[in-house]
């Protein structure tokens, strides 16, 4: 019986390597699309109706998972594919879903393959379930963002990922960067900061402070709980912050907490 199958890859000889690989050790898999743009893959899901979908999970302008989200009504099975991204991979093993770690092993291919067959020779397959709860347990997924920050007769573009935490001053907002400038003052006060701020990475620990959890490099439950930033300042977590913090943590850096 043949499968039909589309590789949706913003890496091109990443796509031809797992064409090939397919080609030779699971013959009954028939490559029908390789994309790689996401936008295109969607509409070739769409078009062409495939079996099983291989799917990466860092691209541009799209993520995997946003493109589930666009595809969520068709009926296939997903087998990610994935570099480096340790909190996808969490993502995906939480609601057991299959993952190929790149460079991609044969052994493991083939196991993914097998898996999806099964799920699609039993009827198994049910792509909306599937989005609806990956979406509804996904992780931290740090988007690439940069938004501006007023300062006096000036305007600093900033990446949010060099962000290391923002401080209450009075009516003021100093921002810590981990960039040449080090240290940047904002005349809109935090609350409004935390308004303005759409990125998941970010959470507000304290009265006088909102973080990035990416720059965390230490979390003490001791009597007084902080957390050591990245510059080496530690900083007071308040307890009604205290469970929520601990669970972001555990989310964003599964392997810490095992």
């Amino acid at each position: 019986m043949s499968y039909t199958a589309i590789i949706i890859d913003d890496e091109e000889m990443g796509a031809e390597l797992l064409q090939l690989l397919l080609e030779k050790n699971c013959p009954e898999i028939d490559i029908i699309s390789v994309c790689s743009k996401p936008e295109l893959g969607i509409e070739m899901i769409k078009r062409l109706k495939p079996k099983i979908v291989f799917l990466d999970v860092e691209m541009p302008k799209i993520s995997g998972f946003n493109l589930l989200e666009q595809v969520k009504n068709e009926n296939f099975e997903c087998i990610f594919t994935t570099a480096y991204d340790h909190y996808a991979i969490h993502a995906i093993k939480h609601n057991a879903l299959d993952y190929l770690l790149k460079p991609i092993d044969v052994t493991e291919l083939k196991s993914a393959v097998l898996k999806a067959k099964n799920k699609i020779d039993n009827g198994n397959t049910n792509l909306l379930q599937m989005v609806t709860k990956l979406v509804e347990n996904m992780p931290l997924t740090g988007q690439n963002t940069k938004f501006s920050i007023p300062v006096g007769g000036e305007v600093f573009y900033v990446e949010s990922e060099e962000v290391l935490y923002f401080e209450a001053d009075s009516n003021y907002t100093n921002i810590y960067l981990d960039n040449k400038d080090g240290k940047i003052t904002s005349s809109k006060n935090l609350k409004k900061i935390e308004e303005g701020l759409n990125i998941d990475f970010f959470f507000r620990i304290h009265n006088s402070y909102i973080i990035n959890l990416k720059n965390v490099t230490k979390f003490k439950k001791g009597l007084t709980k902080k957390v050591i930033m990245k510059d080496g300042k530690d900083l007071e977590v308040s307890r009604a912050k205290l469970n929520e913090l601990s669970e972001k943590l555990e989310t964003l850096f599964p392997n810490l907490f095992t």
